[in-house]
């Protein structure tokens, strides 16, 4: 299994991955910028794009794979896949919280939830188109931005724009996550 994370260069890329996914969270703490939409300019928070990186660096560690040796294996690659996958979206989680915590708001904790969001998505794309489905997410971004919002109000299909408070924000982005880790599961890619 050591062999397996460092064929995947997990030991570099994914504690890279977290320092940047933090620091890019700390650093644009409740920061919100005008875009331009087709009604209107909304106010986005930047912490909504902050996920995009680790999401970048995460397929690229899912991707590093050696078909050969993962096919004639005998443990389940997908079920490790699945599992490293995990173990990174709750690194950002409680990145986000700490974070958010060390600032006095509850704003930065939407990175976590987003990331949960965002990964679901691109996992459930990951299953059918392979790497190229790390832009996913930021086609979502996009029409989120661009179709998202009514004045500053974000619609409630966005998830990634609604409060740090909303249930419905953090079940929606826990039901995809396991769809689309379900998802990665049923469709194993066997080449690469």
């Amino acid at each position: 299994m050591t062999w397996w994370f460092k064929a995947r260069r997990g030991h570099t890329l994914l504690p890279l991955a977290l320092v940047v996914f933090a620091a890019c969270l700390y650093a644009v703490q409740d920061n919100t910028v005008l875009l331009p939409a087709l009604l209107g300019s909304p106010r986005v928070a930047l912490s909504m794009f902050v996920p995009v990186p680790l999401l970048a660096f995460l397929m690229a560690v899912l991707e590093s794979r050696l078909p050969s040796a993962e096919v004639s294996g005998v443990r389940s690659m997908t079920r490790l896949d699945n599992v490293l996958v995990t173990t990174v979206m709750a690194a950002a989680v409680l990145c986000s919280v700490l974070i958010a915590s060390m600032q006095g708001t509850a704003a930065a904790t939407t990175g976590g939830r987003n990331a949960v969001f965002l990964a679901g998505l691109m996992l459930l794309g990951r299953a059918w188109a392979g790497q190229t489905a790390v832009m996913i997410p930021v086609g979502w971004l996009v029409s989120v931005v661009v179709v998202g919002f009514r004045g500053n109000v974000p619609h409630s299909w966005t998830v990634i724009a609604l409060p740090a408070d909303n249930p419905y924000a953090a079940a929606a982005s826990l039901v995809v996550f396991v769809v689309g880790l379900a998802a990665q599961i049923r469709t194993s890619r066997k080449t690469a």
